[in-house]
């Protein structure tokens, strides 16, 4: 499977590109508010694929930033979203403000983007809430001695599993430190750091 493509970006459509790489042209559909951030024709372009197969249909996905390609493929482990759908809501609102609204449980926020009504937001909400909160336990990099150790390499892993770079990770741990990490458990650590990678 395809992690990413680096090329030549080729061709801009209303809803896709072409990215050469090595002689072959591949045609990546793109989500709406990826389109903002393309280089300009001739330029080279590192696109983050997913491979979305289902019967004969064979379709390649392609986000700018590593946190929408992980926002997609956790949309499509959702009961009744397909590509459309999780393409439109990773082009309509930022990753991490969408992993708040659905740990905030924030149907407001979520029925903003377009597709989504209450209904579906709650169906988000129920599958995924836990899921989110669930992403953690793997290799961890954040080096802490003491008991918060742990902690603070499960929120590593966290940010990492949905898409988020060590830098921006270690970012927004620094800030759930500034604003006192004692007594929190992982929920609490992982929400406050959405909030500082939303921006809000």
């Amino acid at each position: 499977m395809l992690s990413f493509i680096r090329g030549k970006l080729v061709h801009t459509g209303t809803d896709f590109i072409v990215v050469e790489n090595s002689g072959i042209g591949y045609k990546i559909n793109l989500a709406p508010g990826e389109h903002s951030l393309l280089p300009e024709k001739g330029r080279e372009i590192k696109v983050y694929t997913h491979m979305y197969v289902k019967e004969e249909q064979v379709l390649l996905y392609g986000f700018l930033q590593p946190d929408n390609v992980a926002l997609f493929e956790l949309l499509l482990t959702v009961s009744g979203v397909g590509p459309k759908l999780a393409a439109a809501v990773t082009g309509s609102i930022p990753a991490a403000s969408f992993y708040l609204a659905v740990i905030n449980e924030d149907v407001d926020t979520l029925t903003q983007v377009p597709g989504i009504g209450k209904k579906s937001s709650k169906r988000l909400i129920l599958e995924l809430k836990e899921k989110i909160a669930a992403l953690t336990k793997e290799s961890g990099i954040f080096v802490r001695t003491g008991p918060e150790k742990d902690q603070f390499q499960e929120l590593m892993d966290a940010l990492s599993s949905l898409g988020y770079g060590q830098k921006e990770s270690l970012e927004a741990i620094k800030y759930v430190q500034e604003q006192g990490a004692a007594g929190k458990n992982l929920g609490e650590l992982l929400r406050l750091s959405l909030k500082y990678l939303s921006g809000s």
